[in-house]
């Protein structure tokens, strides 16, 4: 027997729960298909961070960065237990591409657009290297702090999962989508976990969607470039709050503390093949240790790694070079007959809750 939904939504990370809740709560009867399990793609293997984006200040994405700023605070004043505030060091060296003035107008400016009312400083070297003593002390011109927020990734989806499930949302895990098809006045959902109809199909797969899209032949605008991001994890304490560092080739990566551990990524590497095909390289996990090396006293070898881990993030494809590409998300909307197909491209951590609204503003319009 068919199962009749307003809704069906293909993918239980942030941003497929997420809208689930906005939508259950207009009073929409909502279903989420997902063929692993909640939170399994880039929304558990990220950097852990509520951000705005320090560094799409230099591709003057000022509107994502304000909104992602928003949402922040947001989610600091909503779910203070998972999203807390932290300083984050930013030491700049003499062999730096970006000069003095220009780090500081960036986080100035950035700090302006942010909510939480804390504002970037300049710190002495003394204050600095008296917290971070396992970071080298020669060649450094100067260092800044600024404000903004961690969290657990995989605990939050999964709050704003049983929050989508508390107003209403079945969420079916380990489901298989074996069959779809678009007909003029419904669309049916053939899986292994029985058959579902509903007239509105949201597609936020993530970095899958273009092989979603493929499989089942479904109209889209947009195709992503698939970017993996490579993250190792120390099995010790190297620092006591976040670090923003630079590599030879002026891309920006962070160290971070988490529990009694040291997050360091990530990569930016684009791939061709499938998802579920992605490995992790070993030339990516050498060039992080190198880059940390740089900086560190003591340097890091394979045998300090306590983990690894790889998320693929959907970005726009553009002509713009793969660093350069923006990190807006889109909504991509398609009427047939008498349904509808909304594919939900790019968006990250931070921007679920926004891009959640946007959608059923989107929704409810004639």
């Amino acid at each position: 027997m068919k199962k009749q939904y307003d809704v069906v939504i293909l993918g239980a990370g942030i941003n497929g729960v997420a809208i689930a809740k906005a939508l259950a709560i207009t009073g929409k009867k909502v279903l989420v298909l997902e063929k692993n399990h909640i939170a399994f793609g880039a929304s558990s293997k990220s950097s852990r961070l509520i951000h705005g984006g320090l560094r799409y200040l230099e591709e003057y994405e000022f509107s994502l960065i304000r909104e992602s700023l928003q949402d922040q605070k947001y989610l600091l004043d909503t779910y203070p237990a998972l999203v807390k505030l932290h300083p984050f060091y930013f030491p700049v060296y003499k062999n730096s591409k970006r000069p003095d003035w220009m780090i500081g107008l960036g986080l100035w400016l950035y700090s302006l657009f942010a909510k939480h009312g804390k504002k970037s400083v300049k710190v002495s070297k003394e204050e600095f290297f008296s917290e971070f003593k396992n970071i080298k002390d020669q060649n450094i011109r100067a260092v800044f702090k600024y404000y903004d927020a961690k969290t657990d990734d995989v605990a939050l989806t999964h709050k704003i999962a049983l929050e989508a499930q508390d107003a209403g949302v079945n969420i079916l895990e380990k489901t298989q989508l074996k069959e779809l098809h678009l007909e003029d006045n419904t669309i049916t959902f053939e899986t292994t976990q029985g058959i579902f109809e509903a007239k509105l199909l949201i597609n936020a797969t993530g970095a899958w969607i273009d092989e979603i899209n493929k499989k089942f032949n479904l109209p889209s605008s947009y195709s992503i470039e698939k970017l993996s991001g490579i993250h190792i994890v120390i099995d010790r304490l190297l620092i006591p709050e976040p670090l923003l560092l630079e590599t030879a080739s002026k891309r920006i990566f962070f160290m971070i503390p988490n529990g009694e551990t040291t997050i360091i990524g990530t990569t930016e590497r684009s791939e061709s093949s499938n998802i579920d095909d992605i490995k992790i390289n070993n030339e990516d996990i050498e060039y992080l240790l190198q880059e940390s090396n740089k900086y560190l006293k003591t340097e890091l070898c394979a045998s300090d790694i306590k983990e690894v881990y790889i998320g693929t993030r959907p970005i726009i494809k553009s002509k713009k070079e793969i660093s350069k590409m923006s990190r807006e998300y889109k909504l991509d909307l398609h009427h047939i007959a008498n349904t509808r197909v909304l594919h939900i491209y790019g968006g990250k951590l931070s921007t679920f809750n926004s891009l959640a609204r946007k959608v059923v503003n989107l929704l409810s319009k004639k």
